[in-house]
C-alpha cells in the first residue's frame, strides 16, 4: 500500500491547501501553477524506473465520472460563452485573454473528478485548514492595524481599506467563507485528535466574526449577513422553531449595531459610505469608489441595451467600455469594466449569455436538491452577492475562489457514476 503522503488523494489535498494559501496572500503566480499542477496530477502518475511519469491508469474512469456528473458540465458554461461569442468579437488578443481566464471552468472539474472522493473527515480537515489560515492572516492584519492605528483610520475616512495580504474585497470573501466553514465544523463536532479542538475551532470562528467587522469591507459584511439570513430561513423552514429564529434574527440586527458603537474602523467606513453616496447624488463623485461602481453599472447597462440579444462579444467588451465612457463620462480618467458579473455577461454576450450563465450557476445548487447542504447553499449566496458588486469571474482570483469551494463541495455531494 502506498504511503499516504504519496497517494493521489493526499497530493490533491496538499494542492488544495496551497491553493488557499496562494489566494489568501495574493500569490498570483502560485495560484496559476497550482491549477496547472491539478491538471498534471490528473493526467500523470509516477512510476519506478525510466520514464518517471506515465499516463494515469484511471484516466478513462475519471473522464467518465466527469462526463456523467451533470453539474461538472454546467460549470463549464462560462468558458463556452467566450468561445461562442468569439464569432462576433473582433479583438482576438482580448478574446484569448478571456479564454485563458475561463479555461479552469472546463479543465478543473475534469481534474477534480479523477481524485478519489474525499471522506467527510478529509473534507472537514480542508475546511479547518482554511479556518486556521484565515486566523493567522487576520492576526497579521490586526497587528499591523494596531501598530498604525491612527494612520489607517485616517485612510479609512478617505475611502482606503485596512491593508490586507490580498485585495481587500477578495480577502473579505475568503474571510466570510472561513467563518461559515467554522460554524459548520463546530456544529458537526469536527476534531483531529482531541475533542478539546472543538473549543479552538469555536474560538477562531468567533475571532474571525469579530474581525470581519474590524476589517469593515462592505462586500464581505453584506455577503456574510445575507448568508446568515438564508441559513436562518432554512432553519425556520426545517424546524418551525419560530422562537429561536426570532432570537437569532435579533442577534443579526444587534451585532452590527454593537460593532458600530465599539469599532472605530466600522464607524468610519459607514460615515465614508454615506459621504461617497452623497457625492454621487451631487454628480461630483466620479473618482470615488462607490461612484465608480455605479458609473460602471450604468455603462454596462447601456452597452447591453444597445446589443440585447447577443451582446458585443466578450472579446470586444473592453474596447466598447472605453468608447462608452468617452461619450457618457469623458471626465473619468480610468474606465472600469462593469463591477457586476451579470452586467458583464449581459453587455458581452447579451440575454443569450446571461441566461446560460445563470443556468450554469444555479444548476449545481438545485441538482438533486444540493441546496440542502448548508455550506454549499451559503457558498452560492456569497458568490451570487459578489456578482452584484464585482465582475468576480473576470479575474484569476475570483475564478479560483469560486471553483475551489464549488468543486470541493461538489466532490462531497456527487455520487460515483457507473
Amino acid at each position: 500500500m502506498k504511503p499516504f503522503l504519496r497517494s493521489y488523494k493526499a497530493q490533491s489535498i496538499s494542492l488544495l491547501m496551497i491553493w488557499m494559501v496562494a489566494m489568501a496572500f495574493s500569490a498570483e503566480f502560485i495560484l496559476s501553477q497550482v491549477m496547472i499542477l491539478f491538471v498534471a496530477l490528473a493526467l500523470f502518475e509516477g512510476r519506478r524506473g525510466f520514464p518517471w511519469l506515465q499516463w494515469r491508469s484511471t484516466l478513462p474512469e475519471s473522464t467518465r465520472q466527469w462526463w456523467n456528473y451533470r453539474p461538472y458540465l454546467f460549470v463549464a458554461i462560462p468558458f463556452f460563452l467566450v468561445v461562442i461569442s468569439a464569432f462576433w468579437s473582433s479583438d482576438f488578443s482580448y478574446t484569448l485573454e478571456r479564454l485563458r481566464i475561463k479555461l479552469p471552468f472546463l479543465v478543473l472539474p475534469w481534474a477534480i473528478a479523477g481524485i478519489p472522493q474525499l471522506s467527510r473527515r478529509e473534507y472537514h480537515f480542508v475546511l479547518s485548514f482554511l479556518l486556521v489560515l484565515m486566523t493567522v492572516a487576520c492576526l497579521y492584519v490586526g497587528f499591523n492595524y494596531l501598530v498604525h492605528f491612527h494612520e489607517i483610520n485616517d485612510l479609512i475616512g478617505k475611502g482606503k481599506p485596512i491593508p490586507t495580504p490580498s485585495n481587500h474585497i477578495r480577502f473579505s470573501l475568503m474571510l466570510c467563507f472561513a467563518i461559515l466553514s467554522g460554524m459548520v465544523l463546530v456544529k458537526e463536532g469536527f476534531y483531529i485528535r482531541s475533542s478539546l479542538e472543538r473549543w479552538l475551532l469555536l474560538a477562531m470562528t468567533l475571532f474571525l466574526l469579530v474581525f470581519i467587522h474590524v476589517l469593515s469591507v462592505r462586500s464581505g459584511l453584506l455577503v456574510l449577513y445575507l448568508a446568515f439570513m438564508v441559513w436562518l430561513l432554512r432553519y425556520v423552514f426545517l424546524t418551525r422553531r419560530w422562537g429561536i429564529a426570532v432570537v437569532l434574527g435579533m442577534l443579526l440586527v444587534l451585532l452590527p449595531t454593537v460593532a458600530y458603537q465599539l469599532l472605530p474602523s466600522f464607524r468610519t467606513k459607514i460615515a465614508y459610505a454615506r459621504w461617497d453616496l452623497l457625492q454621487h447624488q451631487r454628480g461630483t463623485g466620479s473618482n470615488y469608489s462607490d461612484s465608480e461602481r455605479l458609473i460602471s453599472w450604468q455603462v454596462g447597462w447601456e452597452i447591453g441595451k444597445e446589443n440585447p440579444f447577443f451582446g458585443v462579444g466578450a472579446g470586444d467588451l473592453k474596447e466598447e467600455i472605453k468608447k462608452k465612457y468617452a461619450i457618457l463620462f469623458p471626465e473619468v480618467e480610468n474606465p472600469k469594466m462593469p463591477h457586476n458579473q451579470f452586467l458583464t455577461h449581459f453587455a458581452g454576450t447579451g440575454l443569450f449569455g446571461l441566461v446560460l450563465a445563470l443556468g450554469g450557476f444555479f444548476y449545481p445548487l438545485f441538482y438533486r436538491k444540493n441546496f440542502r447542504e448548508p455550506l454549499f447553499l451559503a457558498l452560492h449566496v456569497v458568490v451570487f452577492v459578489s456578482f452584484l458588486m464585482e465582475n468576480t469571474l473576470e479575474n484569476n482570483f475570483g475564478v479560483s475562489f469560486y471553483l475551489l469551494f464549488l468543486l470541493l463541495c461538489l466532490d462531497q455531494l456527487r455520487e460515483r457514476a457507473p
